[in-house]
């Protein structure tokens, strides 16, 4: 992507996605909402969650502070490990509910019919995402979360109006890497610009060591981007980012089923193919 085609969905009111990667416009639009109780109140952009928070929080060891602090830092705040029966849950409703290869895609499957990463046609199946995580309640009480939203809040500089949730297998396939680019894993190095500030919630419901589908970042990326990073694709090649970013500040994320970390996704960060087991895992897009 360049620069034109930045300015051509500026013109068809992607506002957003053109700007919302500044990090001056995101701190600008951080203090219009908090300025503007109208703002607050805008129709949301895509399928919102708005149910009421909680009193009692899954993560009593996290604090807003340390959080704030880790996300400005390091662009990763971890220490949000979920209950091991709220995993189970979302195991259990994830592996008997019907899957998409990819959004919008009618032709569901079940992750059972997944055999050597390929579905019985011999379609490879990169991803199962379930189309209603809120149909599961365990999902539907990480987002009302009242210390999660706290954090989220603290970093956007206002109260989230949007959730969008996702629940999706990512399996042990031999697509090539174009199947999984066309078929939604974000693979390459990108950051996101999905609103004009945001953050993101994420959660492994399945054990995650070498091979197993890690989320890996560039800590602290979120800022000192270069202005072609900026102006051109969301995308960088290893070379293009590390001639920018130390290759030492590379974080890939590890851990046992239930770990989980808020992130400031304006950095680059991508997914790690599994190779060697399928990985479950809750996204929350925050803004």
């Amino acid at each position: 992507m360049n620069v034109a085609t930045i300015a051509r969905r500026l013109v068809a009111g992607d506002l957003h996605y053109a700007l919302g990667r500044f990090e001056s416009v995101r701190r600008g639009y951080s203090a219009l909402r908090r300025l503007s109780p109208r703002s607050r109140q805008r129709p949301p952009a895509g399928p919102p969650v708005a149910l009421p928070t909680l009193p009692v929080s899954l993560f009593p060891d996290q604090t807003v502070e340390r959080a704030l602090a880790d996300l400005r830092r390091d662009s990763i705040a971890l220490g949000f490990d979920l209950p091991w029966s709220m995993v189970e849950e979302m195991v259990e409703f994830a592996t008997h509910s019907p899957l998409q290869r990819r959004l919008g895609d009618d032709r569901m499957f079940y992750r059972h019919e997944v055999r050597n990463g390929r579905l019985d046609d011999g379609r490879p199946a990169v991803m199962g995402i379930v189309p209603d995580p809120l149909d599961c309640a365990a999902a539907r009480r990480v987002c009302r979360d009242p210390l999660l939203m706290d954090c989220a809040a603290a970093f956007l500089g206002f109260r989230p109006a949007k959730i969008i949730p996702r629940l999706f297998w990512s399996f042990v396939t031999d697509a090539t890497d174009d199947e999984r680019r066309k078929l939604g894993q974000t693979i390459d190095w990108h950051y996101d610009v999905h609103d004009f500030h945001f953050c993101s919630a994420q959660f492994y419901l399945t054990d995650v060591g070498p091979g197993g589908g890690e989320h890996a970042l560039v800590r602290g990326s979120h800022h000192g981007k270069s202005l072609r990073m900026l102006l051109g694709s969301a995308n960088a090649r290893d070379e293009e980012l590390f001639t920018r970013f130390a290759r030492d500040r590379t974080l890939v994320v590890e851990g046992p089923a239930g770990t989980g970390f808020l992130e400031d996704t304006s950095c680059y960060h991508r997914a790690m193919p599994p190779t060697r087991r399928e990985r479950l895992m809750l996204q929350l897009w925050i803004s």
